[in-house]
């Protein structure tokens, strides 16, 4: 077999040694014209974005394996219209990324970001006595939205903090009915919103929760509540937050993902939204999508994705085969 790493040789050398004999493992850019030059003829293909064009004109090929476990920038219609196309995705980094939501639920809730800065310029105001107040995470109610593989570890995770947990699940069931206390589906999702202290958004982006907090959602939490998404930005209603925000309907969020991504990350000068200036209120945490990348979790991630690569070619069952008809 031929497998397609459209990521630098150092990437494709850790998953050549993985697969040994079993399959030939070739190197490409990310563009979809390389990636045809190279590997149009592969059986499967690693990435996180592939190109429609290489998944249409690739007629070979049997499976795609994702770096993440978000696919929503892959054309789920696409892979479809291909027979016996399998994709699968990678949840290593789901202990990594539930321990960087509940770091922006404390930031958020301590006041952490905005201490630090008033100190730096020598200003004593939030001191002992000041404006703002901690909130307590301890004894409070979280909402989850989302309880897979990273919302049961932010669960799990939560637990010591001794917070009571409600989730939302896409049928309101889920089999380890000792994790959370309350459960209801994401079409009841309005009768416990006023319930929660805190909301953390662990779901992925499907049709069906594309902008699912929306202004009537967040009109419903507490006043006092915060939110944290490490999931989807668009999951969120881009203006309804900032104006629930700058209003303070809500006390406050923290935010890892975004509605729009620059072209290149390093010193881009591109502000965290091009719509609205988040970036101008004092009650939300800014982060630039990075409650994944931790010291190990990237070698982690591509040994998952060599090992998962070399169970297809066995003939065993991959792990994470994604419901192409749900999105996850």
């Amino acid at each position: 077999m031929k497998v397609l790493v459209p990521y630098p040789e150092n990437t494709a050398e850790v998953i050549r040694d993985i697969l040994g004999d079993a399959a030939t493992v070739v190197q490409s850019n990310r563009d979809a014209e390389s990636m045809l030059a190279v590997g149009g003829d592969a059986d499967i293909v690693t990435g996180g974005r592939i190109p429609s064009e290489y998944i249409r004109k690739a007629e070979k090929l049997k499976m795609i394996q994702a770096f993440g476990a978000g696919i929503d920038v892959i054309d789920l219609k696409v892979v479809l219209e291909q027979e016996n196309l399998l994709l699968c995705n990678n949840h290593i980094n789901a202990a990594e990324v539930a321990e960087y939501a509940i770091m922006l639920l404390l930031a958020a809730a301590k006041h952490i970001i905005i201490s630090d800065g008033e100190f730096r310029s020598g200003d004593w105001n939030m001191a002992w006595g000041g404006p703002r107040p901690n909130l307590e995470i301890r004894n409070k109610t979280c909402l989850l939205l989302g309880l897979g593989n990273i919302g049961t570890a932010i669960a799990e995770q939560l637990k010591g903090f001794n917070v009571k947990i409600m989730a939302v699940t896409r049928t309101g069931a889920i089999s380890q009915t000792d994790l959370v206390d309350e459960i209801v589906s994401i079409n009841e999702v309005e009768t416990i919103i006023g319930k929660a202290d805190f909301v953390i958004l662990s779901l992925p982006l499907t049709h069906q929760s594309k902008g699912l907090v929306d202004k009537k959602f967040l009109d419903g939490m507490k006043s006092t509540a915060l939110l944290v998404n490490i999931s989807r930005g668009a999951i969120i209603v881009e203006t309804a937050l900032y104006d629930a925000l700058k209003e303070e309907g809500i006390a406050g969020a923290a935010l890892d993902v975004w509605w729009d991504y620059p072209e290149k990350y390093r010193g881009s000068g591109k502000f965290p939204s091009e719509n609205v200036p988040f970036h101008e209120l004092s009650n939300v945490v800014l982060s630039p999508h990075r409650a994944a990348y931790s010291k190990n979790i990237m070698q982690d991630q591509i040994r998952f994705v060599g090992e998962n690569i070399l169970r297809f070619i066995k003939g065993e069952t991959p792990h994470n085969i994604v419901d192409l008809t749900r999105g996850y």
